[in-house]
C-alpha cells in the first residue's frame, strides 16, 4: 500500500490535500513518513477516530508551512480494531512492508506495550498516548517515547489530590468503580496505595470491575447506593454508558464521584443536558478552556477537517507528538534515530497546551493536565468541566531510580 491510507470515511481526501499541497510546494524531496496506528473501529473508535483525524490535520499544517527539514510529511493511518493482535500486525507492516520512518500510536493501554516492542525490535521511535504505566516504566526502551503525562498513576494521584486539598471529605468509606482491563486496574491500584498513605483511616467498602464494553451497568450502580460511600472513585477507558445509566439514579447528586479520567471531559460533550453527571470530577483537555492564537487555529482547521466538531483530548495528544518530532528532527537534522532521540532526550518546548519536557532518562513527558466538575453549558450547547483546576503533573511521575529499578537497570 502507498499514499496516503486513511481507514476512515471523510478524511482520505484531507490527506491527498494535504499530500498534494506538499508535493506541489517541496518539489521531489522524499517525503518523511509517519506510520499511524489508531482505533478506527472497535470499542475505542471515537478515541482513534480523532487521533486519525487530528494527524491528518496536523501533517497538513505542517506541509503548508514548508515540512519538515524540507521535507513533506506523508501518513500512513492504520485502524487497530481496538485489539492487541491487529494493533501488533498493523506495527510490523508499517515498519517492514511500508517502511516508516516513525510510529505514532494512538491510546490504547492494551496495545501499547505491544506496539513499543515491535519498534523496540525494530529500531524505531514510536510514540503513544496510552496511559499504561509500563509503557515508559518497565517495558520502555531508547525508542519508546510518551509526551502527555495521562498515565494511570498519574490520573490516580492526581484525583488523591483534588480529594485531599478541595473535596475534603468528612467520611472515609470510600468506593472503586473501574473497568477490567490494564489501564484502569492500574489507575485503581495507584489510587489506593496513594490514600492509604495520605489517608490512614480510609475504608475501602466495596470495587466493581465491569468489562469495557459492559451493556449494563444498573446491578453495578444499584451496588454502589446501597453501599452509602462517602467518595465513589472510578476509571474508565470509555465511561459514556456508565453517565448515561445513572443520570436515572441521580448518582452524581448523591455521592462526590471522582475520577481525572481524562476522557471524561470529551464524553460529556456528547451527551444530552438531561444524562450529564453534574458535579462529577474529571480530566482533559477542554479545547474551550485553553487560550492562545495556535489553540485558536487548531480548532479552526480541525473544525474544517470534521464537519464541525471541535477537537477532543486525543486531538491534542497528537498535537503534542508531532510536534515534538518535528522539533526532534528539525534539532537533530536528520530522521535517524539516533540522532533523533538525542535530540528528544531532556527537550523543553512551547506547546499548544504550555510548557512540556520530555525527560531524558525515560522518555516520558511532563506536561499540564486540567481537571474540573461536569456541568451543561447553555451557551455552547454542550456539556463542559467548570471550576478547572489545572495541575502540574511532574510531581506525579516515577524518579529516575524508580525507573532504573524497574527496567532493571538495562
Amino acid at each position: 500500500m502507498s499514499g496516503p491510507t486513511i481507514m476512515m470515511a471523510g478524511l482520505a481526501g484531507l490527506a491527498l490535500l494535504a499530500g498534494a499541497n506538499a508535493a506541489a510546494a517541496q518539489g521531489t524531496q522524499k517525503p518523511i513518513t509517519f506510520g499511524v496506528i489508531a482505533e478506527q473501529s472497535g470499542p475505542l473508535s471515537a478515541l482513534g477516530s480523532e487521533t486519525a483525524r487530528a494527524a491528518v490535520v496536523i501533517a497538513d499544517q505542517l506541509n503548508r508551512a514548508g515540512g519538515i527539514i524540507g521535507r513533506p510529511v506523508r501518513l500512513i493511518v492504520r485502524d487497530s480494531k481496538s485489539t492487541v493482535n491487529e494493533a501488533v500486525r498493523q506495527a510490523r507492516d508499517l515498519i517492514h512492508t511500508e517502511n516508516v520512518d516513525f510510529l505514532i500510536h494512538s491510546i490504547s493501554s492494551a496495545e501499547c506495550i505491544g506496539v513499543g516492542g515491535v519498534a523496540t525490535q525494530a529500531g524505531k521511535i514510536v510514540f503513544s498516548s496510552c496511559g499504561h504505566d509500563d509503557f515508559t516504566g518497565k517495558d520502555g526502551s531508547r525508542y519508546t517515547f510518551r509526551v502527555p503525562n495521562i498515565t494511570a498513576r498519574t490520573q490516580a494521584l492526581a484525583a488523591g489530590d483534588y480529594i485531599l486539598t478541595t473535596l475534603k471529605p468528612t467520611g472515609r468509606r470510600f468506593y472503586t468503580i473501574a473497568q477490567d482491563f490494564a489501564f484502569p486496574r492500574g489507575s485503581v491500584a495507584s489510587f489506593k496505595a496513594y490514600m492509604n498513605a495520605k489517608m490512614p483511616d480510609v475504608q475501602w467498602i466495596g470495587e466493581n470491575w465491569p468489562k469495557m464494553a459492559e451493556p449494563s451497568y444498573a446491578s453495578f450502580i444499584t451496588a454502589i447506593i446501597e453501599a452509602k460511600p462517602d467518595v465513589i472513585f472510578y476509571s474508565f477507558g470509555v465511561a459514556l454508558p456508565f453517565f448515561q445509566q445513572s443520570a436515572a439514579y441521580e448518582l452524581s447528586k448523591r455521592f462526590p464521584l471522582i475520577s481525572s479520567y481524562w476522557g471524561g471531559s470529551d464524553e460529556i460533550q456528547r451527551m444530552t443536558k438531561e444524562a450529564i453527571p453534574t458535579g462529577a470530577l474529571m480530566g482533559g483537555y477542554p479545547w474551550y478552556a485553553i487560550e492562545g492564537k495556535e489553540n485558536e487555529q487548531f480548532i479552526k482547521d480541525y473544525r474544517a477537517a470534521s464537519g464541525g466538531a471541535p477537537p477532543f483530548t486525543p486531538a491534542y495528544f497528537q498535537h503534542m507528538n508531532m510536534q515534538a518530532l518535528k522539533l526532534g528532527i528539525e534539532k537533530a537534522g536528520s530522521i535517524e534515530a539516533d540522532k533523533v532521540i538525542a535530540a528528544l532526550e531532556g527537550m523543553k518546548y512551547d506547546s499548544i497546551i504550555g510548557s512540556i519536557t520530555i525527560r531524558p532518562f525515560d522518555h516520558q513527558g511532563v506536561t499540564p493536565f486540567w481537571m474540573g466538575k461536569a456541568v451543561w453549558d447553555d451557551k455552547l450547547n454542550l456539556g463542559v468541566i467548570r471550576d478547572v483546576v489545572k495541575y502540574d503533573t511532574g510531581p506525579y511521575l516515577p524518579s529516575e531510580d524508580e525507573i532504573k529499578k524497574a527496567r532493571g537497570a538495562k
